[in-house]
């Protein structure tokens, strides 16, 4: 039981798991970054709780603290929580579900309908697209763009960071996305992203499509969902759009104007100061583990020394393979990786792997 179920209890306050959070207990998936909690109590009851409890005005929540997103009801079981997606709800104390939305057969086949059953009880644009947003992650297939779902007028800064972090803990995020970009949203709150259309990459490289279509394929190849190393994949080419051909390269410093682009980006929608940096840093060197290999290892120790280093090389692996590239590059990077690792451990051995003399520099030859 986690501390803010407890606390919950303690002041006997009747709540449950609702909507995607639900759904993803039910399907065994990790947890999302936020937990959607329906609340019997009002907004004053849980101030009275939670010291830092804040009211951002968001669609799908009346208050927030830490990951938690409240809705307040005046009769859990009974109110409307908005359709029937969010009225599947999960009794985190007994671990039993609730299906007023009758959703079973639903949840039993995730393609089958899915349209048909989502779109029409929606009433609110904001809360609309973000749950069929995060749905769509559930299938391969993004939901048909079902015309009762419009965009939000002025979405928050705190809005699109739970959206956009929402898709990317979920199993398929690409799908996620590419609802949107259907419905307009990206190219409407998102340009960054909707740039990537425009990215018309060589056949040769890239024969997988354009920038955008590379972009989602690499979520096919990670494995596992972490934040950090997701929103990488999503943001590491943003750059392309501003760059130049330059002595034979095509997107010449992409990687750099991507890294200051993304930092841009994820400022705007709040995203914490820390996974900014490690974002930043994963974009900047996406290219170099190509490199690795063949680049003298003082130029390359002080980076393999980082530990967000193994990270870089899942980035590439992914950006490698959803290019359907030959995977050689990247085992010959992670050999290069661990030979270098495994001579800094050494006392006896230069990062190089050459010999160290008396002295603890390089040995002679003479």
């Amino acid at each position: 039981m986690s501390e803010l179920d407890q606390q919950l209890r303690d002041a006997e306050i009747p709540f449950l798991e609702y909507g995607i959070t639900a759904i993803d207990a039910y399907f065994d998936e990790p947890p999302r970054p936020f937990r959607l909690i329906a609340a019997q109590c009002t907004v004053i009851d849980l101030a009275r709780i939670f010291k830092d409890l804040e009211f951002s005005g968001l669609p799908y929540a009346d208050a927030s603290y830490g990951d938690a997103r409240f809705l307040c009801v005046e009769r859990l079981g009974e109110d409307d929580l908005g359709g029937p997606w969010l009225n599947f709800c999960r009794d985190t104390r007994l671990g039993t579900f609730f299906d007023r939305g009758g959703i079973y057969e639903m949840l039993r086949d995730r393609k089958r309908d899915r349209d048909r059953a989502l779109a029409p009880r929606f009433s609110n644009a904001d809360r609309a697209l973000f749950d069929a947003a995060l749905l769509s992650t559930f299938s391969e297939e993004p939901l048909p763009p079902a015309q009762a779902i419009e965009l939000p007028s002025a979405p928050s800064p705190h809005y699109q960071r739970d959206l956009i972090l929402g898709i990317l803990a979920g199993p398929h995020p690409a799908s996620g996305f590419e609802f949107l970009k259907r419905r307009g949203f990206i190219a409407k709150e998102w340009s960054e992203l909707a740039q990537l259309d425009d990215v018309d990459h060589s056949k040769e490289f890239h024969p997988e499509g354009n920038g955008w279509i590379h972009t989602m394929q690499t979520f096919s190849y990670r494995k596992d969902r972490d934040l950090t190393l997701s929103l990488a994949l999503l943001l590491h080419d943003i750059g392309k759009p501003e760059s130049q051909s330059r002595e034979g390269r095509r997107f010449d410093k992409h990687a750099e104007l991507g890294a200051a682009r993304a930092v841009r980006f994820m400022t705007r929608l709040g995203v914490p100061a820390q996974m900014r940096e490690n974002v930043a840093f994963l974009i900047r060197y996406h290219m170099m583990p190509a490199a690795l290999p063949v680049l003298p290892v003082q130029k390359t120790r002080e980076l393999i020394s980082d530990a967000r280093f193994p990270t870089l090389l899942e980035l590439f692996r992914c950006d490698e393979f959803s290019s359907f590239k030959d995977p050689e590059r990247y085992y010959e990077a992670c050999g290069a990786y661990h030979a270098i690792k495994k001579n800094l451990k050494n006392p006896y051995r230069n990062a190089d792997g050459s010999k160290k003399g008396a002295n603890g520099r390089s040995a002679s030859h003479f």
